[in-house]
């Protein structure tokens, strides 16, 4: 696998008879990744963008190559996922199938709106996928000569893996499907999908509250997938045959000749 080389620069303050200078030093670890999945599986990717059919299940992957623990916290179609996060140990990887706080899969729904200003700002966080990594903090030290410490910026926040608490009182729901809009497009989101028997363990650490490493992704409908050119399938203008290979010059079923 790649290693992300993506270097993070932290301050540090040295203070030594009365005087305090600050320095900018660097992170040159390999740093934590995410990547959209599904069956575990990376899903083909298009620069920063992936596509999938409706109905659709995926996995978040996690990966964390440090030798100390980060913080993920995720958002999903512009909202936070949770306010807990996940707390990935040195070298440990995590398929995400689930949201946190409700025992429900990922899953990729589409629908059709309107093809209007409007409609597209409403929408245009629509299956957005944000993953932010978060370094662990260590304790300041003092040596004799005078005092060192090491920061993130800028101060400490705790988090806890641990899911958070709701009640929620939803009473039968209709959702209304229109697959024949005039003058519409596709788009989707990320919802809740069947029930997930994938489960979490309390963690506790101390973060940064400042991200070292964000990773964006877009989930897009499979209908806007670009076509390759090994994809593009070519058929005979006389009797619908396939033409399975691009050295025939004519139809083997009805003797067409093949258009260049």
């Amino acid at each position: 696998m790649r290693k992300n080389n993506i270097t993070t620069m932290y301050q540090q303050t040295i203070t030594l008879g009365g005087s305090t200078a600050v320095f900018n030093t660097f992170d040159s670890q390999p740093q934590p990744t995410a990547h959209i999945t599904k069956s575990r599986g990376r899903l083909k990717a298009y620069g920063h963008t992936v596509y999938l059919k409706t109905g659709s299940n995926f996995e978040i992957e996690l990966f964390n190559p440090k030798t100390t623990q980060v913080l993920a916290k995720i958002m999903v179609n512009g909202q936070w996922l949770s306010e807990a996060g996940i707390i990935l140990k040195p070298g440990q990887r995590v398929y995400l199938e689930r949201f946190i706080d409700v025992a429900k899969k990922l899953v990729f729904e589409t629908y059709e709106v309107e093809d209007s200003a409007e409609a597209k700002a409403a929408v245009a966080n629509n299956g957005k996928i944000k993953v932010f990594f978060y370094d662990e903090i260590s304790p300041a030290w003092k040596s004799n000569s005078g005092t060192t410490n090491w920061q993130l910026y800028p101060s400490t926040i705790t988090y806890s893996s641990s899911p958070a608490t709701f009640t929620s009182s939803i009473g039968a729901s209709l959702n209304y499907c229109n697959s024949s809009i005039a003058g519409s497009f596709e788009t989707g989101r990320v919802e809740q999908g069947s029930d997930s028997k994938q489960e979490f363990s309390n963690g506790y650490g101390n973060f940064s509250d400042w991200a070292s490493v964000t990773s964006e992704w877009q989930i897009l409908p499979e209908s806007k997938k670009p076509v390759e050119m090994g994809e593009i399938r070519s058929y005979c203008t006389g009797c619908g045959t396939r033409h399975k290979k691009s050295s025939w010059k004519f139809c083997p079923n009805c003797g067409t000749p093949v258009s260049e």
